[in-house]
C-alpha cells in the first residue's frame, strides 16, 4: 500500500516522530486510529499515546544527561553558525 503525502506535512511528521522516539508508521497508524475514533465517538475525547520518558525528566536530569553527551563528543559551533547565532542574538537585543 503506497499513501502520498505532502512534503511539508511529512517533514513535520518527521519531525514529531523523532521528537517522540517513534516510527513514522506508529505515528500514522495513531493518527488514523484517532481520526476513525473521532468519527465513530464524537462525543469522547481521543486517547493519546504516552509521552516519551525524557519529557517530565527535572532539569537536574536534563543537565546531567547533556553533560555526559558532551563530554564525549565537541560541542563547538561551527563559525559560520556561530557567527550566524551572535548576529541573531544582537539583532533582538
Amino acid at each position: 500500500m503506497t499513501v502520498t503525502v505532502p512534503d511539508d506535512l511529512y517533514q513535520q511528521v518527521e519531525s514529531l516522530a523523532c521528537c517522540q522516539e517513534r516510527s513514522r508508521s506508529d505515528l500514522y497508524t495513531q493518527a488514523l486510529k484517532m481520526l476513525v475514533h473521532a468519527q465513530d465517538n464524537p462525543d469522547q475525547p481521543p486517547s493519546y499515546p504516552s509521552r516519551p520518558e525524557w519529557l517530565d525528566w527535572p532539569s537536574e536530569k536534563i543537565t546531567q544527561v547533556l553533560n555526559e553527551v558532551y563530554s564525549e563528543h565537541d560541542s563547538t559551533l561551527d563559525s559560520g553558525l556561530a557567527l550566524l547565532q551572535s548576529e541573531a542574538v544582537r539583532e533582538n537585543w
